[in-house]
């Protein structure tokens, strides 16, 4: 495991001991959901370089078209318009917006459907000479049994209101369109898991060869070189289980919306992926059958 991956690996494991804590601690779920939604916002801050703000609020436009309420508004602070910032509830011209991210403690059937509500308001949207931002999700769990009943429930939804890239840390899950999405296949709505690979003699990682629990490993958390990674599976079956490793899938997420960010303009090319290996960018497909 390179340095970075295994720097991420604290992170993702600090991240979400954080969030449980506050989850025990606070009864109130509407305060539990604000607590998960500033530990993104304190990540994406530092993950950001400075040109770009983190904010939460409603992104709008000239015609007076309005998005829902946003956890998470990636804006260029350059050019952010001091005239919409001037109470706690911030405006953000979409003209300005380059992203957008939701955040869910627990992804549900309800919470699928309120993000696909969000991605159409969202779409709604008429920026004058810039593109739509980007939608994006991130859960810290997801109450479906198995990662492919969440995938299921996301490719049932109109291809234009589905996230265009979502990340569930818990079961390492990661799912998005084709061109933001890399290392799950070509499907029409791709997904997999950042499984932990088996290694080599040396340590290295083998290629698309998934650590599975052994036969006596029955619970959902494993311990690997005294570290706790879940276990998930990538079918309906129970001999379909993989050793999760929920700090890979974050790294990429992160490393795919600098992506993404990129893209737009907004940064320049991200020196993290030159960091990433080919094997650490590899997740074990959710074939479209599931």
């Amino acid at each position: 495991m390179s340095i970075v991956e295994t720097y991420w690996s604290g992170v993702s494991r600090r991240l979400q001991e954080e969030v449980d804590t506050f989850n025990r601690l606070i009864g109130h779920a509407a305060e539990q959901g604000r607590e998960n939604e500033q530990s993104l916002i304190a990540l994406m801050e530092r993950l950001l370089p400075r040109s770009l703000g983190v904010g939460t609020g409603i992104v709008i436009d000239a015609d007076g078209n309005r998005s829902k309420q946003s956890d998470i508004i990636i804006f260029d602070l350059n050019n952010q318009p001091t005239i919409m910032a001037q109470t706690n509830q911030m405006l953000f011209p979409v003209e300005n917006t380059f992203m957008v991210i939701e955040v869910k403690t627990t992804l549900n059937d309800d919470e699928v459907t309120d993000c696909a509500e969000k991605k159409r308001a969202l779409n709604k949207l008429q920026p004058r000479g810039a593109r739509l931002p980007d939608f994006c999700v991130v859960a810290y769990h997801a109450q479906a049994a198995t990662a492919p009943i969440t995938v299921k429930l996301l490719r049932a939804i109109e291809e234009e209101r589905r996230p265009d890239l979502l990340c569930v840390i818990s079961g390492a899950l990661l799912a998005g369109r084709s061109e933001f999405l890399t290392g799950a296949g070509d499907g029409e709505y791709p997904a997999g898991i950042a499984a932990l690979h088996r290694r080599d003699a040396g340590g290295r990682r083998l290629s698309n060869d998934w650590d599975v629990p052994a036969s006596g490993e029955s619970g959902s958390f494993v311990l690997r070189d005294g570290i706790r990674h879940p276990v998930t599976r990538k079918g309906r079956r129970n001999q379909e289980r993989l050793v999760a490793e929920p700090g890979r899938a974050l790294l990429n997420f992160c490393s795919m919306i600098l992506t993404m960010l990129a893209a737009k303009g907004a940064i320049p090319e991200p020196s993290l992926r030159h960091y990433l290996q080919d094997e650490a960018k590899e997740l074990a497909a959710i074939p479209d059958s599931n």
